[in-house]
């Protein structure tokens, strides 16, 4: 059966590699990871098979449905049995069968010819191995491109399928819910005795009716874990809509952060650039019907206001939220967590020690002792398993915990931080690891540890770390955090370090680096951008408070598109406004002229005028003090377009001839051709339809002679509109196809989408329904992808053709 035949939402990769190759594997995976934020990759089988599991079952099972199967060929690979004829054969078979595709990738010299590679592959084999390029990591992103490739291909051929499935009707929300911890959960039972995630359950049944409910207690306790097991028992009752958001690591977590989350997490992107009155009330009405769970975790570390604003809206909303915090919260149902009993440490313990190299030393007196050194906080416990397992000397680690300052838990941490077997390496790495929210890859965890691209200082610093239970891998092991008492311990060593400049600085330094390389507006660099908004958002915030206002200046002109187009204009008005207060600190006026022209813009589109004509005004004056033609003309535009948005035409049209004079006299003709785009649509709105296709024609004549690909689509985009509201459907069909061609080679999927949007209804005016259905759905696929905010519009559309046809 061919690979396609089924509609595929998202891929299984089974990843065949010797363990020789892991750090290889890992670096292909981190080039991957921007599918997995796309929701391309379903699942990435690497053999991650929990303790206890049926491992070659296990193997069995995920070769037999994964879509894709990659062989990471090696002398290591070729010299194992079971890559080659477990592993190998199989993934041959289902090849020959059309039941998967396999893409053979040469990381090492080998002898890979003799390979059984007769069939034609997805991906031509590396001639030149991986680690022979000059560019290791170019390789690597050429490999993952051509991945890439073939997974884009697959969930093509199976799109039109699985739209047929679901008749048009929306899939469940994606759902976020933490993982159980790597030893499985441990029931906890409250004072009275009572299943804690059994009260949780029956405190947010639906006949309670938008109960709120606060699991507290102390840090390192397992409110995340107890958390995040109630919400998957309680996802089928909700019928999927759980929302999880956590406020941990992001310093500006508020209201809107949370609106922003809960509407992304339960489809709906498209609230997200809502001005924030009426995306509180969007959001309000999305969870209540059918109800919702938000689940609220590290509720301690949001600041008191932003604690206010959230739980002035959850009184009133109709959901459930659970929240997790160190302290109780007023007006919730509060479910307290106390340490661990004398039965639960002891099943926990018991749990952990499977992870270790010898269980046998962890008697029953030793777990005792364990229990009562930890003060029966279950992190607390796992690190002092992690220091035994180390130093295998158990009476030498409890005499020593008997000494220093702070509780068990600081006392614990301090001794796992400074043990001979965590090395510089592996505290440095810790120490860069607090900064990171929520999580991060291993390159990036290198650059910031001042390890640069040394792989094998990274790795071995994380493999001490994991076994001391430091720190936690997450994502297959691509991304590794700290989490909870551990990230609070871990930072506050951090601020007290002589070296936390160099940290923060390089903090700052790789993700402005990153930040930059992903400016683009392709989907690739959005997902990539989207993998590491909080970290770059973060990095703003490092940046200014070092008073390194040039680097945090950069990072928010490198995030301009991506947070505009995907709607996070929260976060781009309140970084644009400290950036702007970063230039005035600096006396940088061009940059605050810039900035505030910027901000304006986001301001405009969420109409909120005053704000943006205030912007735009400061931006206008900056600009004539320093002479500056270019942003007088580029800011008399916006304002042009600001009055035309609120009706005052003629003040645009001033508005835009005075920018196209400047224009002019400047010989900028791209400017002069924008201007008499607007100015055509200006005269369009006004019905001067023969005015507009003059304007239009002239705009797009200087376009073709600068050869401006996006400008000339766009304007036979306008010029096809100006067609059909004229009834000249055949000359509206055409342009519309001509604009189409050139943007499908641009790549430029929102206008793509917006394209498909009015062919779609051309064809409805033209009766002919079914095939305005069809464009809207694509035109709704594309924006849902891109998280714009053009994709209520097209679903509105498409219900309203959709019910007018039944």
């Amino acid at each position: 059966m061919p690979v396609a035949s089924h509609p595929i939402e998202a891929v299984e990769i089974f990843c065949s590699y010797a363990h020789k190759d892991e750090a290889l594997r890992d670096e292909l995976a981190e080039h991957l990871s921007s599918l997995k934020q796309e929701g391309k990759i379903k699942q990435w089988h690497d053999r991650m098979i929990m303790p206890g599991e049926d491992w070659k079952g296990r193997i069995d099972a995920q070769l037999e449905t994964a879509h894709i199967i990659l062989l990471l060929i090696s002398s290591a690979f070729t010299n194992s049995d079971y890559c080659q004829q477990i592993e190998m054969q199989r993934a041959m078979e289902r090849y020959r069968a059309g039941e998967a595709r396999v893409i053979p990738v040469i990381l090492r010299p080998c002898d890979w010819e003799t390979l059984p590679f007769n069939e034609p592959q997805a991906l031509p084999k590396n001639a030149l191995p991986v680690t022979e390029w000059p560019n290791r990591d170019s390789a690597l992103r050429d490999v993952a491109k051509g991945i890439r490739a073939v997974v884009n291909e697959l969930l093509g051929a199976s799109a039109s399928a699985a739209t047929k499935r679901a008749g048009g009707s929306k899939a469940l929300p994606r759902i976020y819910i933490p993982r159980p911890p790597i030893i499985g959960f441990v029931a906890r039972r409250n004072a009275e005795g009572r299943d804690i995630v059994e009260c949780l359950r029956e405190q947010l049944a639906p006949q309670k009716q938008s109960q709120l409910v606060t699991l507290s207690g102390p840090g390192g306790i397992g409110k995340t874990t107890l958390a995040a097991e109630a919400a998957r028992e309680l996802e089928k009752t909700f019928g999927g809509r759980v929302v999880w958001s956590s406020a941990e690591g992001r310093a500006d977590f508020t209201l809107s952060t949370l609106l922003d989350d809960t509407a992304t997490q339960l489809g709906r992107e498209d609230l997200r650039p809502l001005p924030p009155d009426e995306k509180a009330a969007q959001v309000y009405a999305l969870v209540a019907e059918p109800p919702a769970l938000v689940v609220l975790d590290n509720y301690e570390t949001i600041k008191p206001d932003a604690q206010q604003s959230i739980e002035a809206w959850f009184k009133h909303a109709r959901c459930f939220a659970l929240f997790t915090s160190r302290q109780g919260i007023g007006a919730t149902f509060n479910v307290a967590i106390a340490a661990m009993s004398p039965e639960e440490a002891e099943e926990f313990l018991q749990r952990t020690i499977t992870q270790t190299q010898d269980a046998q030393i962890f008697s029953p007196e030793i777990r005792r002792r364990i229990y009562s050194t930890a003060e029966a906080n279950p992190f607390v416990m796992q690190w002092v398993v992690g220091q035994i397992d180390a130093a295998q000397e158990p009476q030498t680690v409890f005499e020593e915990l008997q000494h220093g300052e702070g509780d068990a838990a600081q006392r614990v941490f301090d001794r796992s931080f400074n043990l001979p077997q965590l090395g510089d390496d592996g505290r440095a790495t810790l120490l860069a690891l607090s900064l990171f929210a929520p999580s991060t890859t291993r390159n990036a965890l290198a650059e910031v540890a001042g390890f640069g691209n040394d792989s094998s200082r990274i790795n071995e610093a994380l493999k001490n770390l994991r076994a001391l239970w430091l720190i936690k891998a997450i994502d297959e092991n691509r991304r590794f955090a700290v989490e909870g008492l551990t990230r609070s311990l871990a930072a506050a060593r951090l601020s007290k370090d002589p070296h936390a400049a160099e940290f923060r600085q390089r903090f700052v330094a790789y993700f402005l680096s990153y930040a930059e390389a992903h400016k683009q507006t392709t989907p690739e660099d959005f997902a990539a951008l989207e993998a590491e908004k909080d970290n770059a958002l973060n990095s703003m915030d490092a940046a200014f408070e070092m008073k390194d206002w040039d680097s945090g200046i950069r990072v928010r002109f490198a995030l301009e598109e991506f947070l505009d187009l995907r709607g996070y204009w929260d976060e781009a008005i309140q970084q644009g406004e400290r950036a702007i207060k970063a230039a005035r600190s600096s006396q940088a006026e061009g940059r605050i002229a810039d900035l505030s022209h910027n901000v304006a813009v986001i301001y405009q589109r969420r109409g909120e005028f005053d704000e943006a004509r205030r912007l735009y005004n400061e931006s206008l004056e900056i600009n004539k003090r320093l002479g500056n033609q270019s942003g007088i003309a580029s800011t008399l535009h916006q304002l042009g377009w600001l009055a035309q948005a609120q009706g005052e035409i003629e003040e645009a049209r001033g508005l835009y001839n005075e920018s196209l004079e400047i224009e002019k006299r400047l010989g900028n003709q791209s400017g002069i051709a924008i201007t008499l785009h607007q100015l055509a649509m200006l005269a369009q709105d006004q019905g001067e339809v023969a005015e507009a296709r003059r304007l239009y024609n002239e705009s797009l004549e200087i376009e073709k002679r600068l050869g401006d690909q996006s400008g000339i689509a766009i304007t036979l985009h306008a010029l096809a509109n100006v067609a059909k509201s004229q009834g000249d459907f055949v000359k509206a069909r055409q342009l519309y196809e001509e604009s189409l061609e050139i943007t499908k080679r641009l790549g430029d999927k929102s206008n793509i989408g917006l394209i498909f949007c009015n062919m779609g209804a051309l064809a409805e005016r033209e009766g002919n329904k079914e095939e305005a259905v069809r464009l809207l759905r694509e035109a709704l696929g594309i924006f849902e992808k891109l998280g714009s905010p053009y994709a209520e519009m097209a679903r509105r559309n498409l219900e309203r053709l959709e019910g007018k046809s039944s």
